[in-house]
């Protein structure tokens, strides 16, 4: 079991590494939508994938299973700290798969896939002129450690890792062609955790609350360091 997960898993992220390289490090690219897609469709061929090798059985079953999947989709409320914009009025897409890898009933060590928007924008405002959208799509490898009390709740923490594939910052309706002040990497902390619902608690609803340890672009603030992604995550998760 270990071995083919192992394999299927390698693989399929050296399938996302090439594709994400063919099309579209460099930020400038016209195709930024249709990576987008390819990244979306990898994701859910990724699950498809890892989780036809693995059988976790009912969540609220006693047996102990070394490996559990799930897939999870819900939405980022984000801001970027250094930009001079409060609030966190950004919203993007949050998805992907998760395996978790469990080494006692209670702890386990998580690993996702997801694709994750963050960005910056000011509040929505008919009367307002002086607009801001900012506008961040990242591939990203969270790893968290997780505490499952066994009845209900799952706690949870760690860093991900994020590349940023295509960035788009529009001020009062006029796009900014600065993509060289946005950085490709992204360091970032992780806290949150996951109500499990239903007799056989296959279903979750997934909050938590993540932000930059690295600058992921440059301050036009000369007060400020770097920009930093701060953002609020709600999901639904569903467990195999």
């Amino acid at each position: 079991m270990y071995s083919i997960f192992k394999h299927e898993y390698l693989r399929y992220l050296q399938y996302i590494t090439s594709k994400v390289s063919t099309y579209c490090w460099d930020k400038k690219t016209s195709n930024a939508h249709n990576m987008r897609i390819n990244i979306l469709i990898a994701i859910l061929l990724l699950s498809g994938k890892l989780f036809s090798q693995i059988n976790a059985g009912d969540q609220g079953d006693n047996t102990f299973h070394v490996f559990e999947g799930g897939i999870s989709a819900g939405f980022n409320f984000s801001q970027v700290d250094g930009d001079n914009y409060a609030g966190f009025n950004k919203i993007g897409i949050n998805a992907g798969p998760i395996v978790h890898v469990n080494f006692t009933p209670n702890w386990n060590l998580s690993l996702e896939v997801l694709y994750s928007q963050k960005g910056s924008r000011t509040k929505p405002d008919p009367n307002n002129f002086n607009t801001y959208n900012l506008s961040m799509d990242y591939i990203e490898i969270p790893v968290l450690a997780n505490y499952n009390d066994k009845s209900r709740l799952i706690f949870q923490a760690g860093l991900a890792y994020g590349r940023l594939f295509s960035v788009k910052e529009v001020i009062n309706g006029i796009e900014n062609n600065n993509n060289e002040a946005f950085y490709n990497y992204e360091l970032s902390y992780i806290f949150g955790g996951t109500f499990l619902l239903g007799e056989q608690k296959h279903w979750g609803v997934n909050a938590r609350y993540q932000g930059s340890i690295t600058a992921v672009g440059a301050s036009a603030n000369p007060n400020v360091v770097g920009l930093a992604n701060r953002l609020l995550t709600l999901r639904g998760v569903y467990y195999f």
